[in-house]
């Protein structure tokens, strides 16, 4: 069987904007939040993907909601060394992300937290890209919205718990997102 041609927004992809629980590493359980770095572990093949967009030259921005931090007894270094324990997990796998934000917000009270678009806009004018060339790839329907919302491609991963509507593609974990975004690359460059 062949596979079916490469989505032509995919083709002029540069940056890839990542979520981070469910993503990238293991969520926590429902209700819960990643926070310790003894609780960062990377999902299978995750690291592999993301260092093969490095290495394809794409730039790979981290966008996560984080609302734990929103509580009183929120600790902001535990959080910064979560961040440093994902950060040296990825490089262990030859792998790097470029830049990362978050969003320490409590759920309706800023423009920043997904499904809103502030942490992509802002990305975007800080590091001088275009919106139209860049992918949200997430495993929630939230990830899926704020894409859409900063005019972005949007995969969505199907391991996770978002609806498969409005997304540009589904794909079952990151590798196989990465999968699409360079093999529609290989293709429009062809």
């Amino acid at each position: 069987m062949r596979p079916s041609p490469p989505m032509p927004e995919l083709r002029n992809v540069r940056t890839v904007f990542l979520d981070r629980d469910g993503t990238i590493n293991v969520k926590a359980a429902e209700g819960e939040y990643v926070r310790s770095p003894d609780e960062v572990v990377l999902l299978p093949g995750a690291g592999r993907a993301i260092a093969a967009l490095n290495a394809a030259g794409l730039r790979t921005v981290l966008v996560t909601n984080q609302r734990w931090l929103s509580e009183r007894a929120a600790d902001a270094a535990r959080f910064v060394a979560i961040q440093d324990r994902l950060a040296e997990l990825l490089a262990d796998q030859g792998a790097r992300l470029d830049a990362a934000y978050h969003c320490p917000h409590a759920a309706a009270s800023c423009d920043c937290r997904k499904p809103g678009a502030g942490m992509l806009v802002r990305a975007a004018r800080e590091h001088g890209f275009a919106l139209s060339e860049s992918v949200m790839i997430g495993d929630s329907d939230a990830d899926v919205r704020a894409g859409r919302a900063a005019g972005a491609a949007t995969i969505l991963l199907r391991a996770g718990d978002g609806e498969a509507a409005g997304a540009d593609a589904v794909a079952d974990d990151l590798a196989a997102a990465v999968r699409l975004i360079l093999d529609a690359k290989d293709s429009g460059s062809a």
